[in-house]
């Protein structure tokens, strides 16, 4: 069964691993927005006390767990795993620019063409690798295409 399990996670195709590393970026640095969040309490209360550190705390506890679902439905090649990673990523982007412009007024914007780049490049990235035929095959249940054999293994029977 171990084995088994071990095997898994190397059964996703390269671009497919390539969305779960992504996803898993997004796990750490939301968490860790969470912890710096409870850690740096006072300090955040008296240079930013709005949105304040129960908002940052919040929001990264909350992005954190939904990356982290994401990642897992990625790896045990969840049907509908791609499109929640699609749509999540439409609702990260959406918050990240709403939260920038409208409850951090103050802060510089000096990088903004960058992060607006940055934004692009995910979002048109993800779409792509989600378009791919051995990504949508990995998300349909069919596994992932070996390119040496030609053969369609299913993660799903793993589980049994």
């Amino acid at each position: 069964m171990i084995r088994k399990i071990k095997n898994f996670f190397f059964k996703a195709p390269f671009f497919v691993t390539i969305l779960g590393v992504m996803a898993l970026i997004l796990v750490v640095l939301n968490a860790t927005r969470f912890g710096t969040a409870l850690v740096q309490w006072n300090l955040i209360l008296d240079f930013m006390p709005k949105p304040g550190p129960a908002y940052i705390a919040a929001t990264g506890l909350l992005w954190a767990s939904c990356w982290l679902i994401i990642y897992l439905s990625i790896q045990l090649a969840w049907r509908r795993g791609g499109v929640a990673f699609l749509l999540l990523s439409f609702l990260y982007a959406s918050y990240y620019w709403i939260d920038r412009f409208f409850l951090q007024p103050h802060a510089e914007r000096s990088n903004a063409l960058f992060a607006f780049i940055a934004t692009l490049l995910f979002l048109i990235g993800s779409m792509i690798i989600l378009a791919l035929p051995e990504s949508r095959a990995y998300f349909a249940g069919k596994g992932e295409v070996n390119e040496s054999k030609a053969e369609i293994t299913n993660p799903k029977e793993l589980l049994n």
